[in-house]
């Protein structure tokens, strides 16, 4: 929870929700804190319990040697949370994809078990080929993939973002609801779309494409010499992005600016939202870009970007991965003002449907069915 992305955002605001909102008892555990404080706000009835295993200390290990290590944290693991549970007299447990689903299913309780799903049914694969396509992690991610489906079979639910999500899952697993994400911004300010200057949002890593995102600058860097690019975000990525800011001479209009806790007035500054990722969920940021009225151009990435651009409605979808088509769309958008303002207009009615108390609702009633 150390984390500042999207998905440790609307966890927080989940969980401040519930308790402050509408009266749940709210248990947190975290195995991987390193005694780092929380980026983001959590509610004080929200009761926490850090059990400091650290599972990611030991992924850089021989495969010997880590498996020795994690089968020994996984067994501790078990045992806390079952511990935790009986102790706090939880009704409902959830996880978010951690290494709990290894033994969630056959975890000794008769709570709820719940996976909610934040990426993609194949995350596993996407993750490994994001960094390397090679035969190898595509064998590997193929393997993960079926893991994922067996450890979920027999959780009481498997929730999911999309629907294209939904269909995905229901071709494997009976226990599947799907829920939207919320925004966190209420709306109320718009962008007036003529401020030269655009943004992009995440961590700097291989998912996000970033890299790509900078080389479809690059292509139109004449017609965009008046534009700025903003990126947000920090990550493993930053010295390469750096590298290719610099290699392609775009030090003046592209800047890396690290993380903020006020996304808001960011995207309110912004006249038009990147979306380069190679894969995805339901990006939180990309509802917000949406709340604050700003026209998209997007990767067709799996998942979500193209279950919310219909008919280049509220920006472009652009065929994943293809770096001059996403190119050719920044520059039409930027040259086209009235289409761009449209567009942004589009963007900001559609996001009004993604509001925090009727999603919150769903989540209630979710829970409520379960119970």
């Amino acid at each position: 929870m150390y984390n500042p992305g999207g998905m440790e955002r609307i966890l927080t605001e989940k969980m401040n929700y519930l308790a402050d909102n509408l009266g749940y008892q709210i248990t947190l555990v975290t195995t991987d804190q390193l005694n780092k404080p929380f980026f983001f706000k959590l509610s004080d009835k929200v009761k926490v319990y850090h059990l400091n295993l650290n599972f990611n200390l030991d992924f850089k290990k021989g495969i010997f040697k880590k498996y020795i290590h994690i089968r020994k944290k996984l067994r501790i693991y078990k045992r806390q949370l079952e511990n935790i549970i009986k102790n706090s007299d939880i009704e409902i447990c959830i996880s978010t994809g951690g290494k709990e689903l290894e033994f969630l299913s056959y975890l000794n309780s008769d709570c709820k078990k719940i996976f909610e799903a934040h990426f993609a049914k194949n995350f596993r694969k996407q993750f490994l080929v994001a960094r390397n396509n090679n035969f190898k992690n595509r064998i590997i991610g193929s393997i993960r993939t079926k893991q994922l489906i067996y450890q979920t079979q027999k959780l009481d639910a498997v929730v999911v973002l999309t629907k294209k999500d939904l269909k995905e899952w229901k071709s494997t697993n009976k226990n599947v609801r799907q829920i939207y994400n919320f925004s966190s911004i209420s709306g109320a300010k718009r962008i007036d779309g003529f401020n030269k200057r655009a943004i992009a949002i995440g961590k700097l890593d291989a998912q996000k494409g970033f890299d790509m995102l900078i080389k479809s600058w690059a292509l139109a860097k004449n017609d965009l010499k008046d534009w700025e690019l903003h990126i947000f975000g920090q990550g493993e990525w930053e010295t390469l992005l750096n590298q290719e800011i610099e290699k392609n001479d775009l030090k003046n209009n592209i800047f890396l600016n690290g993380v903020t806790k006020d996304i808001e007035n960011e995207l309110l500054k912004s006249s038009l939202f990147l979306f380069s990722s190679r894969y995805e969920g339901f990006s939180l940021v990309f509802i917000e870009a949406m709340n604050c009225g700003l026209p998209i151009v997007s990767f067709d990435c799996p998942e979500g970007p193209g279950e919310l651009i219909i008919n280049d409605d509220i920006g472009v979808l652009v065929e994943a991965n293809n770096v001059e088509k996403f190119s050719e769309a920044i520059v039409n958008l930027i040259k086209n003002d009235n289409v761009r303002v449209q567009k942004g207009i589009n963007s900001y009615l559609k996001g009004k449907q993604f509001c925090k108390e009727n999603i919150m609702m769903e989540w209630h009633q979710f829970f409520s069915n379960l119970s």
